[in-house]
């Protein structure tokens, strides 16, 4: 089917939209199977419009759809590209960038007389933060199903009661909600530029599309990125990460492999074995081009449990073998309710450290291989996670 019959079939649709709300139970329906359904019968006349508008402190009307003229800016001005779609408490509207904030967009659809399509959230999930929606839902679909411009495809949350598709993995390795039943986001990952479309979705299929329009995200002159530096006698530099750009060695070759983590007196710099010791790592958060303060503040003297700075520096394992160190964090038995800074350490049977506000540490059980994430931590939730990098543990 070609792009003109798909959007020509597209706007039939918007001649059969239900404007009373039911909540359904989404099926999983991903990205790559998206239907519009030609037998969703409503009664319906055609839709007018629809309008994206920031959900921050301008709370500003960005773009207007019209049904047979198209994208026109808040002024009526025919557009192609939306407009500076992120709403920033201190900087006011700002275009996504690599590393920036995410765009927030209310998507409101409207009926020919005037009338909202009835849309929001239902209910959400505790711990997935899966949301039941009313019937009908703003969604948005990238024309290149495969771009690395924005967090993109929609997968379904693994905890996810439903398992609705309604989030997206950053390169980060991230899971992040992108479809929020009235509203959408949008995350930046790479430089560049995709076109999208609004879509009114209803259950697990679209009832109706907009025209396509273009999506950019700028580079960014000083992008997030940490530092993993030794902390033995040679005290130095094995690894830098880049938002947007990966992971590279001391030398700035690109890698995928955290190189020789142990930093050992007499011995050098060498690779961490399983019956060899810890690796001790200095971890430096900078955004905006500016080093971020991290330090211990405090520490108990019995639990050894630290009081940090308001970021603190951690780690978290994404792919791969997870029993190759001390793993999951805990909070210390003598102070349940503090925070998760331990592990057990089976193969020495004890309770270690492995967060210490400024620097972590591997203690290593078994040979394998798992990917790292370092974290930047703050208030309980993450502030900035980095790209996965490989940790390997050699027998």
């Amino acid at each position: 089917m070609t792009r003109s019959n798909r959007t020509h079939r597209s706007r039939a649709h918007w001649a059969r939209l239900l404007v009373v709300p039911v909540v359904l139970a989404f099926a999983a329906c991903d990205s790559s199977t998206d239907p519009i359904d030609d037998n969703d019968d409503n009664g319906h006349e055609d839709a007018a419009r629809v309008t994206i508008e920031t959900r921050g402190a301008a709370s500003a009307l960005l773009a207007e759809w019209i049904d047979g003229e198209g994208w026109m800016d808040a002024d009526g001005n025919s557009i192609d590209q939306l407009p500076t779609p992120v709403d920033s408490e201190a900087e006011g509207l700002i275009d996504l960038m690599v590393g920036g904030p995410n765009a927030s967009l209310t998507v409101t659809f409207f009926n020919p007389d005037g009338s909202e399509v009835d849309m929001g959230t239902v209910s959400r999930d505790d711990v997935s933060r899966e949301r039941v929606c009313t019937e009908y839902s703003a969604r948005y679909y990238p024309l290149d199903n495969n771009t690395s411009v924005i967090a993109w495809p929609n997968t379904a949350h693994p905890e996810g009661p439903n398992q609705s598709f309604q989030f997206a993995e950053r390169q980060s390795g991230q899971l992040v909600g992108i479809f929020h039943c009235d509203h959408i986001h949008l995350y930046p990952e790479s430089a560049g530029e995709v076109d999208i479309e609004f879509r009114l979705w209803h259950g697990d299929h679209s009832d109706g599309e907009t025209d396509p329009i273009r999506v950019v995200v700028q580079e960014n002159p000083n992008p997030d990125r940490f530092e993993i530096a030794t902390r033995g006698p040679a005290n130095t530099l094995i690894a830098e990460w880049i938002e947007g750009e990966g992971w590279f060695d001391a030398d700035g070759n690109a890698t995928d492999v955290l190189p020789t983590p142990i930093d050992a007196e007499g011995l050098g710099l060498t690779s961490m074995t399983a019956d060899g010791p810890r690796a001790s790592l200095t971890v430096r958060y900078f955004t905006g081009g500016e080093q971020v303060a991290i330090s211990t503040q405090g520490r108990d003297d019995d639990t050894r449990e630290r009081v940090c700075s308001s970021i603190q520096a951690r780690f978290t394992i994404g792919e791969g073998d997870d029993s190759i160190i001390a793993w999951p964090p805990q909070a210390h038995p003598d102070n349940p309710d503090g925070e998760t800074q331990f592990a057990q350490w089976d193969r020495e049977g004890e309770l270690i450290a492995n967060f210490h506000c400024d620097h972590i540490h591997f203690y290593p059980e078994t040979s394998g291989e798992a990917d790292i994430h370092f974290q930047a931590w703050s208030d309980g939730s993450v502030v900035k996670q980095s790209a996965g990098i490989r940790l390997v543990v050699e027998d």
